[in-house]
């Protein structure tokens, strides 16, 4: 179980790492990409204060954490009741070992260390 549980902790870790993406960057310093489909994004971002800004990144990534959150709690449950397994490296991640992936993606996003 040794390594299903450090290729369980590593698929949180990795998710903790991207959970902020680009979006922070795109916000507050050139925009998003300049296509058509993100003309009317960028142009309200050239009206928005500093401050305003902020405010758009924190709504942002707080729908990606949920996103990521949902995600994790629909896998979960699809653990409990479908018998839904992940494997990786032909390693079985543990099962609800800590608490449920949801909740140790939140705690690790808290600065939370893994439990022993």
């Amino acid at each position: 179980m040794a390594k299903g549980l450090d290729l369980y902790k590593a698929f949180i870790d990795g998710l903790v790492e991207r959970k902020d993406g680009v979006l922070r960057k795109w916000i507050l310093e050139k925009g998003y990409p300049n296509t058509d489909e993100n003309k009317k994004i960028n142009e309200l971002l050239t009206v928005l204060s500093e401050e305003q800004k902020n405010v758009v990144v924190k709504m942002v990534l707080d729908a990606r954490v949920g996103g990521i959150h949902d995600t994790l709690a629909y896998i979960n449950e699809k653990m409990d009741c479908d018998d839904l397994v992940m494997i990786q490296e032909g390693e079985t991640f543990p099962y609800d070992y800590f608490s449920s992936m949801n909740y140790d993606f939140i705690a690790r996003c808290e600065g939370d260390e893994w439990p022993e």
